[in-house]
């Protein structure tokens, strides 16, 4: 029950201060106007709903790792923290309660973003598919939410909100951006031209919560696929990215001084 109200108390202060409006403006804004880009702009090839995903995959990315960087580091500087251990939650309620209010602000903002650009992709796509639009939805509600659990991960680690802003703009680069760059670079100038791509490229590329649901079906690499390329491994890619950062993070937290 703690953790509940630590996650409630979270998620209105984010009401409170304008945080969930202002990130839903701003995903909203930016989802429309890559809609309309990707259905107008590219004539030439036929879009569907699931090219929006890797523009999307990684605004999500930003947004979890903004509301998770501050969420404990912010409160410990303002001397809040004290005043909310004072109560009686201990302070695994503390990490869980703040990872699911900050997951919550994120699947509030992914959901209302794209219910709201619904109308517009409808008109735009030539095609358009209800189911296709709901599968990528719920497609980057799961790496908005693993990067809330990272970030605050960092934030646990941290006394210092100024290490936790560039802990967070690190974050944000490595795996929104480098992690695809370094991937294409590795493929264009180390792999043969002409051959197959390898299975451990595949499943570096996995590893980022991005692309957890990248599987043998989606490679068409039929039976022949290890394990690491199943569908059912993405779920423990997922499990990963969640229980190990949130393990740290209280087991960090656990053991600091709040002073």
């Amino acid at each position: 029950m703690s953790i509940l109200l630590v996650a409630k108390k979270d998620f209105q202060d984010a009401i409170r201060s304008l945080t969930l409006v202002a990130v839903v403006g701003a995903f909203t804004a930016f989802l429309a106007f890559k809609t309309y880009f990707e259905f107008t702009m590219t004539p030439m090839t036929t879009t569907t709903a699931s090219d929006l995903y890797q523009s999307s995959a990684n605004a999500v990315a930003v947004i979890g790792t903004l509301l998770g960087y501050k969420s404990i580091v912010g409160e410990r500087e303002s001397g809040s923290l004290k005043f909310l251990l004072g109560m009686p939650h201990t302070r695994r309620d503390v990490v869980l309660g703040k990872f699911i209010g900050r997951a919550a602000v994120v699947v509030v903002t992914v959901i209302v973003g794209f219910v709201v650009v619904s109308a517009h992709y409808a008109v735009l796509a030539d095609s358009p598919s209800l189911t296709a639009y709901a599968v990528l939805v719920g497609k980057l509600l799961v790496p908005g939410v693993v990067f809330v659990a990272i970030a605050l991960a960092f934030s646990a680690a941290n006394r210092s909100a100024m290490v936790a802003t560039w802990g967070a703009i690190v974050l944000a680069i490595v795996f929104a951006f480098a992690w695809d760059t370094v991937l294409n670079m590795i493929e264009s100038l180390m792999l043969p031209p002409d051959a197959a791509i390898p299975n451990w490229f595949h499943l570096v590329t996995r590893l980022n919560p991005k692309f957890f649901y990248i599987d043998a079906n989606t490679l068409e690499l039929g039976n022949s696929a290890p394990f690491y390329l199943e569908p059912w491994f993405g779920g423990v890619i997922v499990a990963g990215w969640l229980l190990i950062p949130l393990g740290l993070a209280y087991l960090l937290f656990e053991r600091s001084d709040l002073a």
